[in-house]
């Protein structure tokens, strides 16, 4: 079409643009054989006419142009219509009534077309009633006219549907194109708002929120938006719950109203009818959303192609963001990383590699790789990147330079195909100059280190009963000197008795000494203390001898015991390390006697009870809770000691209860806890003992002990 009339013609690259183009050069060209018929009519009345057709005519391009009409203009047009009509007696000007109804129901919503049906209805009446139109006829007209009101209408929603399907079909397009070519995750989410924005003209804003934890952060926005909604950080629970719920791979939700308004609040836009939403997923795990923002409902439904775009946006935001990454550990990576082709020609250096080689990227790039490697070296590295199975580290020498030093490394190296077709070879090498002196050293003393923490480990866990005993020792003694005063005072008594005189006083001195010791207190406790301190005695034999049976079970013989008493015993005894911590809560079921060692499964609950009274304090958040409870499951009591301390991080949770390993500082840990907990378990009762835990929140151990299989253990036990 050539420039000039396309300034005059607006739309026409939309199908609905070109049927309204085409219904309007109908309209135009109808004076062409349309004021023929008004011949009949006087003068006057064909001036006004001629002028009111033209008037129209103009209203009607005029329209056409801004690409929309007013609804009252139904009536105003339609006494335009009905006056031209009247100038042949609704016989040939009628023409321009179907003309113009053709072309005027290419606009408005169904609800203009209620008016425009009783503007036609009014136009019909006229000509019966002033212009003397035979009825039958009239209505056939109008019948027809309502026809053409609906096709037309159906017809300009069947294109404005189409053009909106091809709007988002060349949006996604153009995003797909701009998503691929995007090169910075700035660049991506820039395409997916402007593909978001031009997906439904109701569309007023578009952002991308990602999702880290509790919270979401709108990392970038587009369209109406307020000063406030870029970088906004929002709670994931202030959203609405269906909007909560759209996050899972394939998921949309569209809210409305009072819920809209909400989302909206938490976004700081502007509150909005209409809001829909579309995770941002990749491997079946979201890490944000799409929120489109709208003006009004689309008369479409947009689920399809906004969980399409979103997809898209998030795969390459999720590619974007592995580059970036990759680039990250490359440029940060302490080792060196050098690619060359399958030539030997050096094509990229880290700079690992250019602070371990000291030289420069530029230095390096083009000279051969196996230059760098001592010749000695050589053959070995080659035939060990040229062999069958994942490649290996091996030991070389490398330098740079001839009068350069060689430096020891490990060395890997792999061929790899790139995505032209051609192969090209990946070296990796890990400088270990420094580390073999450290070994050299640690050689030596490793035997040593071993013994000390075995040392160590015994007096931790001796510290606790000592203590105890030691608490009731200093009570002991106090107690003593109280009993030798209210000794004193009675020999007093009996020497005054034997002489007859004094023993009022003496019985005095007597009473009040006894009430100053509190003597009814010290015959209560002395003996309980002289019996805890006995168990505390006892219990130190016991951890000294668990501690053998670590290295080497014993075959003392197993007996019926009640585990909430003995359990309870161990609370006591533990509470100096718990008290200034954390809370004891116990939730003990009413158990059968188990058969088992007792002093192992007491050294079993003090090790849980202790590290989690460490794990606490190492959590730092104030004072915790730990819950001690048992119950019988089938054939098995199972004890719980659950903490609310710091947690087990996932990539030392399969080393919790090898031996010597420990998470805490040099000085306070040995690594031996746990490793004795599985050795009394595991190996000296049957049972299991595994853990839960929540990084952050707490651990919870469980251990498992039978119940009563004591001629099996006992079986098991001998023919070891």
């Amino acid at each position: 079409m050539p420039e000039n009339l396309k300034r005059w013609v607006r739309g026409s690259t939309t199908m609905l643009g070109q049927i309204r183009a085409l219904f309007l050069v109908f309209v135009l060209c109808w004076p062409l054989v349309g004021f023929w018929g008004m011949h009949r009519s006087s003068v006057p009345y064909r001036i006004a006419a001629v002028a009111m057709t033209l008037v129209l005519i103009g209203w009607l391009y005029a329209g056409y142009r801004r690409g929309r009409f007013p609804a009252w203009s139904w009536v105003a047009e339609g006494a335009c219509v009905c006056f031209v009509a009247g100038a042949s007696d609704y016989r040939t000007t009628i023409g321009l009534c179907f003309m113009w109804v053709n072309f005027r129901a290419l606009y408005g919503s169904l609800r203009e077309k209620v008016l425009a049906v009783a503007t036609l209805v009014a136009i019909m009446v006229t000509g019966v009633v002033v212009f003397g139109a035979s009825a039958p006829a009239i209505f056939s007209l109008l019948l027809t006219a309502f026809i053409l009101l609906v096709v037309n209408h159906v017809l300009a929603r069947a294109g404005a549907a189409r053009d909106r399907a091809a709007a988002r079909e060349r949006a996604a397009a153009s995003a797909g194109a701009g998503l691929v070519a995007a090169t910075t995750r700035e660049e991506a989410m820039d395409v997916a708002l402007g593909a978001a924005l031009s997906m439904d003209e109701e569309v007023s804003a578009a952002l991308v929120v990602t999702v880290a934890g509790p919270a979401l952060h709108v990392v970038a926005a587009a369209g109406d938006v307020g000063a406030e909604a870029s970088g906004w950080v929002a709670e994931l629970a202030a959203l609405p719950e269906r909007a909560r719920a759209a996050l899972v791979p394939g998921g949309f939700e569209y809210l409305t109203n009072g819920a809209a308004e909400a989302a909206c609040e938490v976004f700081r836009l502007r509150p909005h009818p209409g809001v829909a939403f579309a995770p941002l997923s990749v491997h079946g795990a979201c890490f944000g959303l799409l929120v489109l923002a709208m003006n009004g409902r689309s008369t479409d439904d947009l689920s399809a192609p906004v969980k399409t775009l979103a997809d898209e946006a998030a795969l390459t935001l999720d590619q974007l963001l592995n580059r970036s990454r990759l680039s990250a550990v490359v440029d940060h990576s302490p080792d060196a990383l050098v690619l060359a082709s399958e030539a030997g020609i050096i094509r990229f250096a880290n700079p690992g590699a250019q602070a371990l080689l000291g030289e420069s990227g530029a230095a390096l790039t083009g000279r051969d790789l196996w230059s760098l490697v001592h010749p000695e070296d050589l053959e070995q590295i080659m035939r060990v990147a040229a062999g069958p199975g994942a490649p290996a580290a091996r030991p070389c020498r490398i330098r740079s330079r001839e009068d350069a030093p060689w430096i020891s490394v490990e060395a890997v190296i792999d061929y790899v195909n790139e995505h032209d077709g051609s192969r090209s070879i990946v070296f990796n090498a890990r400088d270990v100059s420094e580390r073999q002196a450290l070994e050299l050293e640690l050689r030596h003393a490793q035997k040593l280190e071993s013994v000390g923490r075995l040392a160590a480990g015994i007096a931790h866990e001796i510290n606790t009963p000592i203590q105890f005993v030691g608490d009731n020792a200093r009570f002991l003694e106090t107690a003593f000197a109280d009993l030798n005063r209210l000794h004193e005072a009675y020999r007093e008594l009996v020497d005054a008795a034997r002489k007859g005189t004094g023993c009022a006083a003496a019985i005095e001195d007597v009473e009040r000494i006894a009430e100053e010791i509190d003597i009814d207190f010290l015959l209560e406790e002395v003996p309980m203390a002289l019996q805890q301190s006995l168990e505390g005695i006892s219990r130190v034999a016991n951890i000294v001898r668990a501690m053998k049976a670590f290295g080497h079970p014993g075959s003392e013989e197993k007996t019926q015991a009640n585990l909430g008493e003995a359990i309870a015993n161990t609370l006591i005894v533990a509470n100096n390390e718990i008290k200034y911590v954390a809370d004891v809560e116990t939730d003990f079921a009413d158990l059968p006697l188990v058969h088992c060692h007792l002093g192992d499964i007491n050294q079993v609950v003090l090790n849980l009870v202790v590290n989690a009274a460490h794990a606490i304090g190492a959590a730092d958040r104030g004072r915790g809770t730990i819950r001690v409870s048992t119950r019988l499951e089938n054939s098995q009591v199972v004890i719980e000691v659950a903490d609310t301390g710091t947690g087990v991080p996932p990539e030392i949770a399969d080393k919790l209860f090898d031996p010597f390993f420990t998470t805490k500082e040099v000085g306070t840990g040995t690594g031996q806890g746990l490793a004795l907990v599985r050795t009394l378990v595991v190996d000296r009762h049957g049972g299991s003992v595994d853990f839960t835990s929540k990084q952050g929140e707490g651990t919870v151990f469980t251990v498992r002990l039978p119940v009563d299989l004591a001629q099996g253990n006992d079986m098991a036990e001998a023919t070891a």
